[in-house]
């Protein structure tokens, strides 16, 4: 019984709480109003097409700053109003694609951002009153942020699995029409009375094609690495240049510097390292033709 009183005792005190808990909040945000259900949801709709506004508004100003000035004064400028990078770059993202577009500004701030993977073609056709992705702008606005994620990610993986499909079948098609023309090739050379080439030949020829492609982008390194050298010179000579801006231009072009470098020393691990190691037949193959 005493159980039972003390469970019951507990209940009551739960309730109590909870009421105190509602009339707080009563008194802090109904503002002397009475609590009422569809009154609230119009309220939050109205803020949410505020909000969605409001990050158009704030992205085309940063859109603004960021073609004004340089990255550090961009940065700059975003922490002083106390904005994360990517926050910023939600802003400005909403900005580019939906400033002209009044049907996706009221479904809030969250929604609009995820929506932003979306291309123009897809944007104006929701502006239309049309389905992308099996969605209208009603759809969106009663679906949750976490169900339209879901739903946009869906998509994204049907189609991308739509475009594999397609790619194999593409190279598919191309492999076995390359097999028949070099099958017809075959035939056309033996009738003509000569030999196709053979799986040596069309690797050297392969292994040329290849050659000339990569000296041509060797020559081309070497003439854009002459043409940074000349511009470094030229740095070094600015007048009244102080040493101390050099330092800091140094340190600057040392990242892609050390990069080119890195390049430089993977090419020459290819080179060296262009030959396979021979086998225990080769070996065993030059043995037997030193002693003949």
């Amino acid at each position: 019984m005493a159980k039972k009183e003390k469970e019951f005792n507990a209940d009551i005190e739960a309730v109590v709480k909870m009421q105190e808990s509602i009339e707080t909040a009563d008194e802090l945000y109904l503002d002397g109003k009475s609590y009422d259900l569809d009154r609230i949801g119009d309220e939050v709709s109205f803020y949410q097409k505020q909000a969605g506004e409001s990050l158009i508004e704030i992205g085309k100003r940063l859109i603004l700053v960021k073609h004004h000035e340089d990255h550090g004064k961009f940065q700059a400028f975003i922490e002083k109003y106390g904005m994360a990078y990517r926050s910023a770059a939600y802003a400005m993202t909403a900005a580019r694609k939906f400033a002209n577009v009044q049907s996706i500004a009221h479904l809030g701030t969250t929604k609009m951002i995820a929506l932003s993977v979306l291309d123009d073609d897809d944007v104006e056709t929701l502006e239309k009153g049309g389905s992308i992705k099996g969605m209208t702008v009603d759809d969106i606005d009663r679906m949750t942020v976490r169900e339209l994620k879901e739903n946009l990610r869906k998509e994204e993986e049907k189609v991308k699995k739509e475009k594999e499909a397609r790619k194999k079948d593409r190279e598919a098609f191309e492999k076995s029409l390359t097999a028949k023309d070099q099958k017809l090739n075959d035939y056309e050379l033996r009738e003509a009375g000569m030999e196709p080439p053979s799986a040596l030949k069309i690797a050297i020829g392969k292994a040329e094609e290849l050659k000339r492609e990569a000296f041509t982008k060797m020559l081309v390194a070497a003439q854009y690495i002459s043409e940074a050298e000349a511009l470094a010179e030229k740095i070094r000579t600015v007048p009244g240049i102080t040493a101390e801006a050099l330092t800091v231009v140094k340190e600057q072009l040392t990242v892609p510097y050390d990069a080119l470098c890195n390049s430089y020393i993977e090419l020459e691990d290819v080179l060296n390292d262009f030959f396979p190691p021979k086998t225990d037949r080769d070996l065993q193959q030059e043995q037997d033709n030193a002693a003949s």
